[in-house]
């Protein structure tokens, strides 16, 4: 009586070796089209099990550290010289699918995939109440709209655009990661529970710049003189925005709660990422940083040390401005941050010719004035006025995507557009200064800082070195798009909303900050602090 039950048993270690053998035989197949397709049934099991066991905001981490870490294919990293060991991955997360797999009609990279399918996995279990992944922190209203009008601004331009005869297969491409903003920042929101969980986004995020900087160090120590070449830059253009905030963690965390630990962590961090700076040489990345670290000053209270800053520099002035005069002919050695300094003003053309991104700037207001409110709309090259030099042989379409990003913004979309598309970086930092002045944790303050101060890179990153259409820039922009948010409301610097709003449901309310108890935090200290 026992037979049948014993035929219909299959002992687990079965079922485990057939899916070890289909799954090295898929992978055999796979390696066989492409070495990168190869990945695709380890991947397909992985999204298999993430759907049905793994909280979301797990993947969207992951993802996370993957954008800024891995080669980003699209500004020819390490200057097109040398391949590190994440290029296929990067290769894989952002070249087209069409090119991997050979199916003309899969035009967009792996990485948008990604990201529709980890926010609609997350709307998903939002909708069936799944127990998987806990509530998240509510987002203000405001937020939450001019998020939305960006995509709504940059559709309308490309409707303009197409409709006075631009070119459709051009425009997508202006816009792209733009347009994707608003679902990246659903994304964290949807994946993100709150406030709590910043230290590990800061973990994910300084783990990948200290992975960039390494590879970086790695290629200018060891790649560059065995080619005996010359490079402009180690990594690429958009990991400055990486490199920055890696710095402002540091030297945030140490201004808002200076400690030792603090201060040790720190000194070995800067190390890295500064070489990492360094080596990938972009000037952009500096004055960020100088502006990042400004805003932080004026935001934040007067502490001993703003004081003492403020007292200081009065008498450092006159040293500072004879340094610069000393080095301005001769910026080297000592004086090298001089040239730096000089390049800005003068541009690198020098004195006697234009620097390329000012003939650049010119041609981008030329083209603004012809449509000042509308623009031009998407799908349109600049005009050149002033000719640019030919760079066609090495960047085909550089008329449909100019350096300077912010221009173009309102060259393409005019001041409707421009406003259009970029109200949610005043939103942004309105919440983040707001939370920063209600919050008594200064893990939450810090955040805020450091939330300020990316959105002041990322509008140095557009205006200097097309950070619109970078995924590093928008990633880094996003999350910190949600996380102001999620502060705002949890801080008590916003109402939370009372009902649902596409499809975000309120949490509990969230008590004065007069009425939170912060085990960590001396309250006494944050008094005096703010007196």
């Amino acid at each position: 009586m026992y037979d049948a039950p014993y035929q219909a048993y299959r002992p687990p270690y079965l079922r485990f070796i057939a899916l070890l053998g289909f799954m090295v035989l898929a992978t055999v197949g796979g390696a066989i089209i492409h070495p990168v397709v190869a990945l695709v049934p380890l991947l397909a099991f992985t999204v298999v099990w993430v759907v049905l066991k793994v909280p979301v905001r797990y993947p969207v981490l992951v993802v996370l550290y993957l954008v800024l870490a891995v080669d980003y294919v699209a500004e020819r990293p390490q200057s097109g010289l040398w391949e590190s060991p994440l290029f296929p991955l990067g290769e894989l997360l952002f070249g087209q699918l069409s090119q991997i797999t050979k199916i003309g009609a899969l035009r967009f990279p792996l990485i948008d995939v990604l990201i529709m399918g980890l926010l609609g996995l997350a709307m998903y279990r939002r909708v069936v109440k799944s127990p998987i992944d806990p509530p998240t922190a509510p987002m203000p209203r405001p937020l939450i709209a001019v998020t939305a009008l960006s995509l709504v601004a940059i559709l309308f331009m490309e409707v303009r655009g197409i409709a006075r005869g631009g070119d459709f297969k051009n425009s997508l491409w202006q816009w792209h990661q733009a347009a994707m903003l608003p679902f990246i920042v659903a994304m964290f929101h949807y994946a993100l529970r709150g406030p709590q969980d910043w230290p590990i986004v800061v973990k994910v995020i300084v783990a990948a710049g200290i992975t960039k900087a390494l590879v970086g160090s790695y290629f200018a120590l060891v790649i560059i003189p065995a080619l005996g070449v010359f490079v402009e830059y180690t990594t690429s253009h958009s990991d400055s925005m990486t490199f920055i905030f890696c710095m402002l963690v540091v030297l945030v965390r140490f201004i808002e709660q200076p400690k030792s630990a603090h201060l040790i962590r720190g000194l070995a961090v800067i190390v890295i990422i500064l070489m990492g700076m360094v080596f990938n040489d972009r000037r952009l990345a500096y004055v960020s940083l100088v502006g990042c670290l400004l805003a932080a000053f004026l935001i934040n209270p007067w502490t001993p040390l703003k004081r003492l800053v403020v007292r200081f520099t009065p008498f450092m002035a006159p040293v500072i401005a004879l340094y610069i005069a000393v080095g301005w002919n001769r910026p080297t050695g000592i004086f090298g941050p001089v040239d730096t300094i000089k390049s800005l003003i003068e541009g690198q053309g020098g004195e006697e010719a234009m620097d390329y991104r000012d003939i650049e700037n010119l041609d981008m207001i030329a083209t603004w004035a012809q449509f000042p409110i509308l623009g031009t709309g998407y799908g349109h090259e600049f005009l050149e006025p002033i000719p640019l030099p030919d760079i066609a042989f090495v960047f085909p379409t550089y008329r449909f995507h100019p350096h300077n990003s912010l221009l173009g913004l309102l060259a393409f979309g005019g001041m409707l557009g421009y406003t259009g598309v970029w109200l949610y970086l005043v939103i942004t930092v309105f919440f983040a200064v707001r939370a920063y002045h209600r919050s008594p944790v200064s893990e939450y303050r810090a955040a805020s800082l450091i939330i300020v101060g990316v959105m002041a890179a990322y509008v140095n990153q557009v205006f200097g070195d097309m950070g619109i259409i970078s995924y590093i820039c928008t990633f880094l922009v996003a999350v910190c798009v949600a996380m102001a948010g999620k502060l705002a409301t949890q801080t008590g610097a916003w109402p939370v909303p009372n009902s649902t709003l596409l499809g975000l449901s309120p949490s509990a309310p969230v008590p004065p900050p007069g009425a939170i108890s912060y085990p960590n935090e001396d309250a006494t200290k944050t008094a005096a602090r703010r007196s």
